[in-house]
């Protein structure tokens, strides 16, 4: 069996091929470039160059591929790179390579929340995802997992810049939007534990960890984490709103985009029980699983916070 992973040098895509690997399936990658594939050395897979916004790029990484797991996607947008090119259009075109292919499985990964609202334009455009995926005719499973945390994250890193750097950390709104982390090898597992399941096929499954925080409790931990306590600056959203949009404008990668803000009001919440009832393991809470974010400095708090994620915390 062969398994093609698009995005498979990305935050995700490095544990899901590990998890592929581990369970001794043969792995094809679908990488930019050999600069992105180094990162890929020592899993013995097959690398595979193209872009999910070049059609003709994907024919021959998709030939004779068995599975296809589709994570490529974008969080944040710039002039060159948006939602509806890379949510809507990069997922489309590798749905219609794999229906092109005769791929027999089609697990993508959405997020929770995704919707048919344009007002929210990233959850708009990992609907559309999802409804090329389910109207391809391919059989599939989609996964839609919470905020994901993890070595080379980039959310939860970006908190904890904060809390590292300020004594009083701004929290937009009243900071009780609620969250369901979830480590991002334990959604590789889910991904590896999916490949050729038929009584998943069809089916949209909501991935989380074992609770539901609320974002103040989240600066708790991270806080707890670093052995600090934090006074929490809870700003209204419209005033936060202006707050972000000056830093759009002052920076090239804020640490908060106003879509990002946007969102918080979205519950990012699944089921408890559903990652041990379907894959049949208990995910690990966040408190505890956050060591990696003490190697974050104050000085990397202020970069962060500025925008500028130092490459050793996160390089892609």
């Amino acid at each position: 069996m062969i398994v093609l992973v698009t995005g498979a040098t990305g935050f995700v895509g490095r544990e899901v091929v590990k998890a592929l690997r581990s369970r001794g399936m043969e792995v094809r990658c679908l990488v930019h470039s050999p600069d992105r594939a180094r990162v890929l050395l020592g899993h013995e897979v097959d690398l595979r160059y193209g872009n999910v916004e070049d059609p003709a790029s994907l024919q021959e990484v998709i030939h004779d591929v068995d599975v296809a797991v589709h994570l490529v996607a974008v969080i944040r947008e710039s002039k060159s790179v948006t939602f509806q090119g890379v949510n809507r259009k990069g997922t489309e075109n590798v749905v219609e390579a794999a229906r092109e292919g005769g791929v027999k499985h089609f697990i993508h990964i959405s997020a929770i929340g995704a919707a048919d609202d344009p007002t929210y334009p990233y959850l708009y455009s990992k609907w559309q995802g999802e409804q090329a995926v389910i109207k391809s005719g391919i059989p599939y499973t989609i996964l839609r997992p919470s905020l994901l945390f993890g070595e080379g994250d980039e959310s939860f890193n970006t908190f904890a810049g904060l809390v590292r750097a300020f004594p009083l950390v701004p929290i937009a709104g009243t900071g009780e939007n609620r969250f369901q982390p979830i480590a991002v090898d334990e959604l590789a597992q889910c991904v590896a534990g999916a490949v050729g399941r038929d009584e998943l096929m069809g089916k949209t499954i909501e991935v989380g960890g074992p609770e539901h925080l609320t974002y103040n409790e989240i600066i708790d931990i991270i806080s707890g984490t670093f052995g600090v306590r934090r006074l929490k600056l809870h700003v209204p959203v419209p005033i936060m709103g202006v707050l972000v949009k000056l830093m759009e404008a002052l920076m090239s990668k804020p640490p908060v985009t106003t879509q990002q803000l946007r969102m918080i009001a979205i519950p990012n919440v699944g089921g408890l029980n559903t990652v041990e009832e379907v894959f049949g393991f208990k995910p690990r809470p966040l408190e505890g699983s956050l060591n990696y974010i003490k190697s974050i400095s104050f000085s990397d708090g202020l970069k962060i916070s500025l925008g500028a994620m130092p490459h050793r915390i996160r390089d892609h």
